[in-house]
């Protein structure tokens, strides 16, 4: 870990975040040595919803669909075709 006085951060910024966009830490200290931050780089964080998106893209369904099942079934608990059983 790099460890940068604030007076030389504000001095070489763009310097300092290209070596955190490369992945380095580094702390910054005060006149004193008294560490008051680090720069870090930023872990990237997924997407939710393309998760969720890819695990549906992923099942693949067996068998008729249940809406045609549960059809299937009211018509026969009601004896009507399937489409007047609604």
């Amino acid at each position: 870990m790099l460890k940068v006085s604030v007076k030389e951060a504000s001095q070489n910024l763009q310097a300092l975040l290209d070596k955190v966009a490369q992945g380095e830490v580094i702390q910054l200290v005060e006149s004193q040595g008294r560490a008051i931050a680090l720069l870090t780089p930023i872990t990237p964080v997924s997407d939710p919803f393309v998760a969720a998106q890819q695990l549906r893209s992923s099942i693949q369904v067996k068998g008729e669909p249940l809406s045609t099942t549960i059809m299937g079934d009211r018509s026969e608990e009601h004896d009507c075709p399937p489409q007047e059983c609604l």
